[in-house]
C-alpha cells in the first residue's frame, strides 16, 4: 500500500504561508528481475524471452534517439533526446576583451533523455493508486531526515548509477531534506577540487549528473 506525506518544498503563497504538498514515502525501487518476474507472469512469454526483449528495446531505443528522433511507445511514453554544451559552456559568450565568441559545433553533446509518460501510463496508474496518510512520518518535521550527510551523498551517487540525472525533488525524496537545504546541498556536492556531482542547466531546468571529468 503506497503512503505519503505533507512536506514544505520550499516557497511561500501570495498570503504568506508555506507551500506544503503530498509526496509519495519511498520505500524500494523494483529490481529490473522483480519487473521481469512480473511480466512473465502477465504474459505468455519466457523470463528469457523477456529478458531478451527489454535488451534489445535498450539496444534499439540509441540507435533512433542518437539521430534527434524522439520515440513514442504506445502505452508507455515519448524519450525525447536533448543537447547542451560541452563543460555546461554558453553558446556564445563574451571574451576578457569584450569581444562575442561562438563555441564550435565539436562542443555540442547529447544532454540528457527526457521522458513524458502516456497519458494511459498515468490514467491507469492513478485509477490504481490509493494513497494512505503515514500518521508516524506526518510527525516529523519536513527538514528532518534520518541520513547523515555522507549517507545522503551515497543515497545520490547510487540515483545517478541508474538514472541519468538528479533534480532537486529527487534529492528531496531521496533525502526527506526541505527544498532550500536539498538544493544547498547539492549545489555544494558540485563544488571544490574533487566534486561528486555536475550541475547543468540553469533556475527552474538545473538538475544534477555524475561528475565523471
Amino acid at each position: 500500500m503506497a503512503k505519503f506525506i505533507y512536506q514544505e518544498i520550499g516557497g511561500i503563497t501570495n498570503k504568506g504561508e508555506s507551500i506544503v504538498k503530498p509526496r509519495f514515502v519511498q520505500t524500494r525501487q523494483v529490481s529490473t528481475s522483480e519487473f521481469i518476474n512480473e511480466l512473465a507472469h502477465r504474459s505468455s512469454l519466457t523470463r528469457g524471452e523477456l529478458v531478451g526483449v527489454l535488451q534489445n528495446l535498450a539496444d534499439t531505443l540509441p540507435s533512433f534517439l542518437s539521430q534527434g528522433h524522439s520515440v513514442r511507445l504506445d502505452g508507455i511514453g515519448l524519450f525525447t533526446p536533448t543537447l547542451t554544451m560541452r563543460g555546461g559552456k554558453p553558446v556564445t559568450e563574451t571574451t576578457d576583451e569584450g569581444s562575442a565568441v561562438t563555441h564550435n559545433a565539436q562542443n555540442v553533446v547529447l544532454d540528457t533523455i527526457r521522458f513524458t509518460p502516456d497519458r494511459e501510463l498515468v490514467s491507469q496508474t492513478r485509477m490504481d493508486c490509493n494513497p494512505t496518510h503515514d500518521q508516524f512520518q506526518a510527525n516529523r518535521k519536513a527538514m528532518e531526515t534520518p541520513y547523515t550527510r555522507e549517507e545522503r551523498l551515497q543515497r545520490a551517487l547510487k540515483h545517478l548509477a541508474q538514472q541519468p540525472m538528479l533534480t532537486v525533488s529527487d534529492y528531496m525524496e531521496l533525502t526527506g531534506l526541505r527544498h532550500t537545504m536539498a538544493a544547498r546541498e547539492l549545489r555544494e556536492w558540485a563544488e571544490g577540487e574533487k566534486p561528486a556531482l555536475r550541475k547543468v542547466g540553469r533556475g527552474s531546468h538545473r538538475y544534477y549528473i555524475l561528475n565523471n571529468v
